[in-house]
């Protein structure tokens, strides 16, 4: 574009005060700066903008200038990754590795004295061939003084059940100043030495591990003194004669459990003040809980027993989550869901799967009521590829809760046989009793995520407006199209000032 086209084209503005036209310099007139003031930055400011880069990305700026050629080498984080197969240890990816050991070798050895605050290390596979170099990594960042430590390694993909050599740097077992560790080394067999001193760790994440003896836990755990944090994901198989697991801290405060055994196992967590549990079990196991202070919980699993400690005043939210594999264990899985219940009355909010209130509905006891209860969600599992027979339920639990003000429907439940009925009659089929719901007097919100459109889910939600008084706003995830919209918002309330809202 020539200069008489680029004066014609740029944009002109009035002059209020003389009344002419004012041609507006154009930004490509504007004078650059050509002043490296990134460079101009302190060494400091420089490393703590590259460490929120990769290594790799962060050694890429050694070419720039000779101010820049050594400036990743004092990065307080080190992040590798390698993301591609060894399964050719002979080919080029057996090289790249090679490569990138040789490098972060030299990168911890010329950033000393420099403490090192965080390592993390990424290997999309292991081989048994390359077990040394990951260990010696793993030992030259520890002799750096690091503060956070995190490995990350594939298994093998013949399948076999790699042994604990991963861990056999000892010093990671006795490591003053690490911190914070997170160790995912899938299908690895899980071992701990003798001895365990790490005085400072506070929090420890240990994923995809597999148990073969019942004293290596306790005793990682009793080597963490001030241990905050812990999040624990292990597998048992059938045979390693592990028949329990204890989880004993008195400095524990939040514990995340992920437990998978084919075998009857004891699960006992003594964690006195710990104020947030997370615990999922796939086996049949018997769990024990010493939480007395305990606000948080998150118990989603099938175990065939649950004791807890009688303290429970602390609880302000509880999800919970019991199902039952077979009509056999039904029994055995209504105690369970009843003693949670139980255990949880002083709860402020409240989740529940369909499959625990099937599981209360059947066990025919008495609920304890809810007086703290506001927020109430009832949650559907679809991939058990039936629904719930428990709708019934659902009166017992609002007549349970007095003051409820927010309830959430994860879809409108119904029973296996409501199909079979007659469609005026589906709605009645889902309570004996002539009014299907006992609604609170002060509920102020009810949400439904799902609505397929059926004519029983009208009726509820017709039900509900014409009977909750102090009902504010009605949310519903329509499925459908306009015309399920428009008969929702056709429907009469009770409270002008309701207000639908579809989503």
């Amino acid at each position: 574009m020539s200069s008489i086209q680029r004066s014609f084209l740029a944009p002109r503005i009035r002059c209020n005060r003389c009344g002419k036209t004012v041609k507006v310099q154009s930004q490509n007139h504007v004078k650059v700066d050509h002043v490296d003031r990134l460079s101009a930055l302190p060494n400091d400011l420089l490393c703590h903008i590259l460490s929120f880069l990769p290594t790799k990305n962060a050694a890429a700026t050694s070419i720039l200038s000779t101010r820049w050629r050594y400036l990743f080498t004092s990065l307080p984080n080190i992040h590798l990754e390698f993301d591609h197969s060894l399964r050719d240890i002979w080919g080029p990816n057996d090289q790249r590795f090679a490569r990138l050991v040789d490098c972060c070798h030299r990168l911890i050895v010329q950033r000393k004295p420099y403490c090192l605050r965080k390592f993390h290390l990424s290997l999309k596979e292991f081989l048994e061939i390359f077990r040394v170099a990951i260990d010696s990594l793993i030992c030259a960042a520890i002799s750096c003084g690091v503060q956070q430590l995190e490995v990350f390694v594939g298994h093998d993909r013949s399948g076999a059940l790699s042994p604990p050599g991963i861990l056999s740097c000892p010093a990671i077992f006795s490591c003053k100043t690490i911190v914070e560790m997170k160790l995912e080394i899938r299908f690895t067999v899980f071992y701990v030495p003798e001895t365990v001193s790490l005085p400072n760790l506070k929090v420890l994440h240990l994923a995809q591990y597999v148990l073969t003896d019942e004293l290596s836990t306790p005793r990682l755990i009793q080597g963490c003194p001030v241990l905050i944090e812990l999040s624990f994901d292990c597998y048992t198989f059938p045979g390693d004669q592990v028949q329990t697991l204890l989880i004993k801290s008195p400095s524990l405060q939040k514990l995340s459990l992920h437990c998978m055994s084919d075998d009857d196992w004891d699960i006992v967590l003594d964690i006195p003040s710990a104020v947030n549990l997370e615990c999922e079990v796939d086996g049949e196991s018997k769990t024990s809980i010493n939480a007395p202070k305990l606000q948080h919980l998150n118990f989603d699993g099938n175990v065939v027993e649950v004791n807890i400690l009688p303290n429970h005043k602390s609880l302000v939210e509880a999800r919970i989550s019991v199902s039952c594999p077979s009509d056999q264990e039904q029994l055995l899985r209504c105690e369970v869901a009843f003693e949670l219940m139980n255990w949880s009355q002083s709860v402020v909010s409240l989740y529940l799967l369909d499959t625990t209130v099937e599981l209360l509905f059947y066990s025919q006891k008495l609920l304890p009521t809810f007086e703290k209860l506001t927020y109430l969600e009832l949650e559907a599992r679809k991939y058990y590829g039936k629904r719930t027979r428990s709708w019934k339920m659902h009166s017992w639990l609002l007549e349970s809760a007095p003051n409820l003000q927010v309830l959430v429907f994860d879809e409108v439940f119904w029973d296996d046989r409501i199909e079979s009925c007659a469609e005026d009659e589906k709605f009645e089929f889902l309570s004996a009793e002539p009014v299907p719901l006992c609604l609170p007097k002060h509920l102020r919100e009810v949400k439904i995520r799902e609505f397929h459109g059926k004519e029983y889910e009208f009726k509820l939600i017709d039900y509900i407006l014409q009977n909750v008084k102090a009902l504010k706003k009605m949310t519903v995830g329509v499925l459908g199209g306009f015309r399920d919209r428009r008969k929702i918002l056709s429907l009469k309330r009770c409270n002008n000032d309701c207000q639908i809202v579809f989503t």
